[in-house]
């Protein structure tokens, strides 16, 4: 678990060496400094879902608690009542609703953040969910880190995310190990191709492996995927993609 583990899900949106954004919160976004990054006066949260392991590092960032950044928390259906019910005692110490620097918005459409353009698309996944497509001056990225492919949602995403220059797509199970999983809310590595095919995208990072597999587990999946569509990686921790 040393190349591919290690944290939950988190992707920084930067500009000029600040961060200006995240998508997604778990506690990957601490990771931030280590890549010589500092956090800009105003941040954008975009999370995908309130599930634990995308909401666990919000309640981590010192600028919220101190008032130092202001931090728009966006999200599907309304993320304060989500958020604020579980990053509050008895679950933690103190309550998100009573720190100086957060604010929330429910998104339902386009989000421009020094020229990075953020938009909202529905994903096939447990109590709902949203993925986004990051268009930047010279290229473009969707995140889609929970999604179950294979059912009508399927088109409306292909349409969302076409043309995109790379797709960071759920691969968190096996073709084999997906049929005593259906309705979990995870792709295969197939269906990350399937809609990096479909979609017409240059690149494709595979991201959401189920937290079990091992960087050999995850290798032998990058190979399979390769072998299809050999612009293929795997999202971790450092990884960067130029927009």
């Amino acid at each position: 678990y040393v190349r591919y583990g290690g944290n939950t899900t988190s992707f920084a949106l930067a500009v000029d060496h600040q961060v200006v954004g995240f998508v997604d919160a778990g506690t990957g976004l601490l990771a931030y400094p280590s890549y010589d990054l500092e956090l800009a006066p105003s941040i954008e949260v975009f999370l995908t879902h309130y599930h634990w392991d995308h909401i666990q590092g919000l309640s981590m960032i010192d600028a919220l608690w101190s008032g130092d950044a202001e931090i728009v928390v966006h999200g599907p259906g309304g993320p304060e009542g989500a958020v604020t019910a579980v990053i509050t005692p008895p679950w933690f110490p103190v309550s998100l609703a009573d720190a100086p620097g957060v604010r929330f918005s429910t998104l339902s459409r386009p989000v421009d953040i020094r020229g990075l353009v953020v938009t909202p698309f529905e994903v096939e996944h447990p109590q709902g969910a949203v993925g986004y497509r990051v268009d930047g001056p010279s290229a473009s990225c969707a995140v889609v880190t929970d999604h179950e492919a294979g059912t009508q949602r399927d088109a409306s995403i292909i349409r969302a995310i076409s043309g995109v220059d790379v797709l960071v797509h759920d691969a968190q199970y096996t073709p084999e190990e997906l049929p005593a999983r259906l309705g979990w809310g995870h792709s295969t590595w197939e269906d990350a191709v399937d809609a990096a095919e479909a979609a017409g995208v240059r690149r494709l990072l595979l991201t959401s492996l189920d937290p079990r597999t091992t960087d050999g587990g995850a290798d032998t999946i990058l190979g399979f995927a390769q072998r299809r569509f050999p612009n293929t990686g795997i999202a971790h921790p450092g990884v960067e993609v130029p927009l």
